[in-house]
């Protein structure tokens, strides 16, 4: 016979009740607690990861690595460097036979002048005419008199539909719009009605409208609305309806009934049979 394996001991309380209540105590401030801070809208991680691509594209720019001297060495130039003679046409310069060295470094430099300040030829001389200061003040006299005859005849037109009004008067038309403006504003705030609802509250039904808008349609009443059974309890609108009808409809109709008679007679006594 094998040994007993020892196995780990309860030592806590054994009444499931009794420890239910245990570990709810402990959880009494972590569960169904009151948010901190009530205008707080805790956004849920599922539309965070929704959006996340958005600051993904941002995070993943890859950056160009700036251009270094990896061709210089020594300050010497390198074959296929970006200071090769078949980049900078200037190294190709050489010394004429019989020129000296201030006219070979005169020429280096106006190749230089040129390279860095290149200057297209032009096909035609262009001609530079004087500036006409007599025109230049006379076109600038004539549209001062044209602003100021535009500015006449604007304020002959406002006179002619505004009338003078006093300071008071002015001062009276600011304060109406003034008050137009507050009742209206006062109207926006009644119309907009915001009802703050606190952690924990709890609604025993749906609200109740009492007043219907304007336009809407009344509701039909349960008296008012035609029954099924209107014509049942009409036999005398019935025996007029049935008059009205036609021979041959009235012979369809009745022929029908009876149809349906005869097979519900025929069931029934079907199932008496097989009792």
């Amino acid at each position: 016979m094998g040994r007993k394996i020892p196995a780990k001991k309860h030592r806590g309380v054994k009444d499931p009740i009794v420890q239910q209540a245990k570990r709810l105590e402990s959880l009494k401030g972590k569960i169904n607690a009151p948010p901190k801070d009530p205008d707080e809208q805790p956004i849920p991680k599922s539309f965070t990861r929704l959006f996340a691509f958005q600051d993904k594209d941002k995070q993943n720019v890859v950056r160009k690595p700036r251009n270094t001297l990896k061709h210089l060495s020594h300050g010497k130039v390198v074959k296929g460097g970006p200071r090769d003679a078949a980049t900078n046409p200037i190294s190709q310069l050489r010394k004429l036979p019989g020129e000296s060295g201030r006219g070979f470094s005169l020429r280096i430099n106006s190749a230089v002048r040129a390279l860095h300040n290149p200057c297209e030829d032009l096909d035609y001389p262009v001609d530079i005419e004087a500036e006409d200061e007599k025109g230049f003040r006379m076109a600038e006299q004539r549209e001062r008199r044209a602003r100021k005859r535009r500015k006449a005849a604007k304020g002959a037109q406002e006179q002619e539909r505004e009338p003078h009004l006093t300071r008071t008067q002015k001062l009276s038309l600011k304060k109406k719009a003034r008050k137009m403006k507050e009742v209206e504003a006062k109207q926006e705030k009644q119309e907009v009605v915001y009802e703050r609802v606190s952690f924990g509250e709890v609604c025993h039904g749906p609200p109740s409208l009492q007043v219907q808008p304007k336009g809407a349609a009344a509701a039909a009443r349960p008296a008012r609305r035609g029954l099924l059974l209107s014509a049942l309890l009409a036999p005398a609108e019935r025996q007029r309806r049935e008059r009205a009808l036609l021979p041959a409809e009235r012979q369809r109709r009745e022929r029908a009934r009876a149809d349906a008679v005869a097979a519900y007679r025929a069931l029934k006594a079907n199932k008496i049979n097989k009792q």
